[in-house]
Formats: C-alpha cells, sequence, structure tokens
C-alpha cells in the first residue's frame, strides 16, 4: 500500500498534466473523474479511498488481486484497476503496472467498461 500524507496535497486538474505517459491514461481512461492530487515534491497520486484504505491497512494486497484473478479479472477490468486508483497509488506506479507491456502485455486491449 503507498503511503499518502494528504496534509501537504493539492488537487490537480487533469489538464495540468504535461508527462506524456500519464496523459495517456487521461485519455484512456477518461470515463471516471478519480481525482488527481499532488505532493510538495511534484508526484502525482490518485486520491486514495480513506474506507479502502482503512480496510487494507496491514493486509496484504496480493489476497485482493488473487481474488481479482479467481473472478477471471485481469489488469485490464475496472474493478481491478479502481482498486489501484482507490489506494492512492501514483500516475507512475500505476502506469507502471497498467500500461508497460513489460508488465500487462495485453495493456492495448483496456476498455473503460471492461470487467
Amino acid at each position: 500500500m503507498v503511503e499518502v500524507n494528504q496534509i501537504f496535497m493539492k488537487k490537480i486538474k487533469r489538464e495540468e498534466i504535461k508527462e506524456l505517459d500519464f496523459i495517456k491514461i487521461m485519455k484512456k481512461e477518461n470515463h471516471h473523474n478519480h481525482e488527481i492530487i499532488q505532493d510538495k515534491r511534484g508526484i502525482l497520486y490518485w486520491k486514495p479511498d480513506e474506507n479502502l484504505c482503512a480496510e487494507i491497512e496491514g493486509k496484504n494486497i496480493n489476497d485482493n488481486i488473487f481474488n481479482f484473478l479467481s473472478k477471471g479479472l485481469n489488469k485490464n477490468s475496472e474493478e481491478y484497476r479502481k482498486f489501484y486508483r482507490d489506494m492512492g497509488y501514483s500516475l507512475f506506479g500505476y502506469w507502471e503496472i497498467f500500461y508497460c507491456k513489460a508488465n500487462n502485455p495485453i495493456c492495448n486491449n483496456y476498455r473503460k467498461n471492461s470487467k
């Protein structure tokens, strides 16, 4: 789980994002309005869901991943991706997991309504 101290965070509009890989995420994932926040060092994160973070605190998130996989969900499923957004993952980490072909060879198959 990513530890995000929201005290020093500011909300960022999607239009303010300049990194090309992150722009790709914004274009492909324009169906949800998940907030993006930036820390004082300029690192971008999805705004964490406090309820999910409390629920998974101290737990092994691989159990959640196994649960997704056992339901036939993969890295291109919305439920799987939402889990990472709700954890408050950094956009760079999110890109590495879902958009980097080394970690998701079928990343080009993502469709916003995929299950």
